[in-house]
């Protein structure tokens, strides 16, 4: 029979994205409403390795819904890609009790996460990252506000070029996925969309099909 979980750990990792806070927050109150122990672990992975580790209640996230960033910070850790630091950050999951953890980040998180599952130690991951690129699910945390906030800027830079008569080039995040530039692209009306699944990253080739649809 498996074992019963009694204390979950939560981290975030990796960029931080809107609507992390709300996630650690359902996170809590879940666990806490079905009689379980919640452990936040501050600043991802490099926080597990520092054993900054903090028990949490459903007071801790009173009023974090509507707050950008995350309450229990974020970072990089080189030394999580290693095994041996792998393998600690599984020991010290278990000197603090953690019987099951939820990673909540992207594709680099994950693939810490799934390290930890491959030690013992159960995980969930829940998909957090403006880039959308994720497989497995439709939707990830912060894509929809990253795309909205792009929007507002994109409108008004629009409105520049059209009073003096220019073509603007606009840059989005995304790393190696197009998904915001895409559904920006189109609900700004953009003449075309540069996309890495697409163009390739060649810029001139995109200047020459806009140049030759002008004339």
């Amino acid at each position: 029979m498996a074992k019963e979980i009694k204390t979950i750990g939560v981290l975030t990792s990796g960029g931080d994205a809107p609507g992390m806070n709300a996630a650690i927050r359902a996170v809590v109150r879940k666990a806490i409403a079905n009689g379980k122990q919640v452990k936040g672990i501050r600043k991802g992975y490099s926080g597990l390795l520092n054993e900054e580790i903090i028990d949490m209640t459903a007071n801790d996230v009173s009023n974090t819904i509507q707050k950008g960033g995350t309450i229990l910070f974020t970072a990089r850790c080189k030394e999580f890609m290693t095994e041996e630091g792998q393998q600690m950050g599984a020991e010290i999951c278990k000197k603090h009790g953690i019987d099951g953890i939820v990673v909540i980040g992207g594709d680099g998180s994950f693939k810490g996460a799934q390290k930890l599952a491959g030690l013992g130690i159960n995980t969930i991951g829940v998909p957090g990252t403006i880039d959308l690129d994720i497989s497995c699910t439709e939707y990830t945390i912060g894509f929809d506000t990253a795309v909205n906030t792009a929007m507002q800027a994109i409108d008004k830079v629009r409105d520049t070029s059209t009073s003096h008569e220019r073509c603007s080039i606009i840059e989005v995040m995304g790393r190696n996925a197009g998904y915001i530039a895409l559904w920006c692209g189109i609900a700004n009306g953009a003449e075309d969309i540069l996309l890495p699944e697409n163009y390739d990253y060649d810029e001139q080739e995109i200047i020459n099909n806009i140049i030759e649809r002008a004339y």
